[in-house]
C-alpha cells in the first residue's frame, strides 16, 4: 500500500509514526498467537461435539424402533428412559453447536485468517517509515 510518507517531514514525525505502528504490530501479534490459541481449543471442541452427536442420532436411529417393537414392561421402560436421556442429549448438543461448533469454528478460523495480512502491513510501513526516515535531516 502507498502510504503518504511524504508528509513526514521531520524524524520527529517518522518516529512518531513509527512508536504508533509498533505497538498496533505488539497488539496483532499478540491477537494472532491468542487466535491460534482459541482456533485450536475450538477445533477441538467442534470436532468432539460433531462426533458425539453423530453417534448419538445414529444410537437414537437404531433404538426407536426397537423401543416401539418391546412389550410393555420393565425393559421397555429402561429403553426408553435410556432413548429420552440420548434425546435430551442430542438437543443440548445441537443447541450449543452455535456457540463451540462447526460453526463457530470456522468463524474464528476466518477471524485467525485476517490477522496475518495486518502483521505484514505493519512490517511494511515500518520497514518504508525507517527507510523515509534515513532520507531526512532534521
Amino acid at each position: 500500500m502507498a502510504f503518504s510518507l511524504s508528509l513526514l517531514t521531520t524524524r520527529a514525525l517518522c518516529d512518531a509514526v513509527l512508536v504508533y505502528v509498533n505497538d498496533r504490530l505488539t497488539v496483532f501479534t499478540f491477537r494472532e498467537q491468542e487466535s491460534e490459541f482459541h482456533t485450536g481449543n475450538a477445533t477441538d471442541t467442534a470436532t468432539a461435539l460433531s462426533s458425539e452427536l453423530s453417534g448419538l442420532v445414529a444410537y437414537i436411529t437404531a433404538l426407536t424402533p426397537v423401543v416401539t417393537a418391546l412389550p410393555a414392561g420393565k425393559s421397555r421402560d429402561m429403553q426408553t428412559d435410556e432413548l429420552r436421556r440420548k434425546t435430551s442429549r442430542r438437543d443440548e448438543l445441537v443447541s450449543r453447536q452455535g456457540k463451540v461448533g462447526p460453526e463457530r469454528l470456522v468463524e474464528r478460523e476466518f477471524e485467525q485468517a485476517l490477522l496475518p495480512p495486518q502483521v505484514v502491513v505493519a512490517q511494511d510501513l515500518i520497514a518504508q517509515v525507517t527507510a523515509h526516515r534515513a532520507t531526512l535531516t532534521i
